[in-house]
């Protein structure tokens, strides 16, 4: 959309706003004036398609959207986890869309830090500027259970970039990158950790190589998205002492869930 475009649609919206009855008249028109129910937040709440209509369109653009589907909700559970001495670890940040916006809590708290790792170099330049325009430090490194180099493939889209030998039919022939591998718990990150782990099918191996960190009892809350290796992963973090929890409604973890966070107590 261009700017000139843009700007008549505002004027459009402002005109159409500052007549009531018209709008309403419009709202009516397009959207009904039932009362239903709607997703918002992954709460089924009822609300009136006229008298609520910006939650009424709010939700039929979530349903098409992961950000505002999935996303906008994880960040809200992270922040709960944040406080004074805390340092957020972004895993599989990708740009750095969590980084960015948690990285305001250090205007909060007292020695909060935000480190973005990301293994696919190209994903990681774009990083780095959103890095340096929010004040957060990131990494290009794979984290793994151990050192050495790992291949990756990749496909049309950033965010599926997987280790090779896990390349599926989403991933393009020959085409990756080979980078650098670490276990987390050979970086020197300071206070409580609060991890958020997106890696495509390497979660298990990110747990294993943070192990010293969860023998210390540094780690305060883990947040992974869709994971593989589900009955290891839960082992792993309730053998620490991890509370296992769906983070739509902070209820018990249950088989068939597909995003979990783990929280000491």
């Amino acid at each position: 959309m261009t700017r000139h475009r843009f700007d008549r649609l505002r004027l459009i919206q402002k005109q159409i706003n500052e007549r009531p009855r018209l709008r309403e008249w419009l709202t009516r028109l397009r959207h009904g004036a039932r009362d239903l129910d709607v997703v918002l937040f992954k709460r089924k709440v009822r609300i009136n398609a006229l008298r609520e209509n910006g939650y009424y369109r709010a939700s039929r653009l979530a349903r098409a959207n992961s950000l505002l589907r999935d996303e906008t909700l994880v960040m809200q559970r992270v922040s709960m986890m944040l406080g004074d001495g805390v340092t957020f670890v972004d895993i599989g940040a990708n740009i750095g869309i969590f980084s960015s916006v948690i990285a305001d809590a250090q205007r909060l708290f007292r020695d909060f830090r935000v480190i973005a790792f990301e293994a696919d170099p190209a994903t990681f330049a774009r990083l780095a500027v959103n890095a340096e325009r929010f004040g957060f430090d990131a990494i290009n490194v794979a984290l793994a259970a151990e050192a050495g180099e790992l291949d990756f493939a990749t496909g049309a889209v950033s965010g599926i970039a997987t280790r090779r030998d896990h390349a599926g039919r989403a991933h393009i022939a020959g085409r990756g990158f080979t980078v650098t591998a670490r276990r987390l718990d050979s970086f020197d990150l300071p206070g409580r950790l609060v991890i958020k782990i997106d890696v495509e099918q390497m979660e298990l191996d990110v747990l294993e190589g943070a192990r010293g960190m969860f023998e210390a009892e540094r780690v305060a809350a883990v947040y992974l998205d869709e994971f593989d290796d589900k009955e290891a992963v839960l082992d792993f973090l309730s053998g620490y002492g991890f509370e296992l929890m769906a983070p739509a409604r902070l209820n018990p973890f249950a088989p068939g869930r597909r995003a979990l966070l783990a929280v000491r107590r």
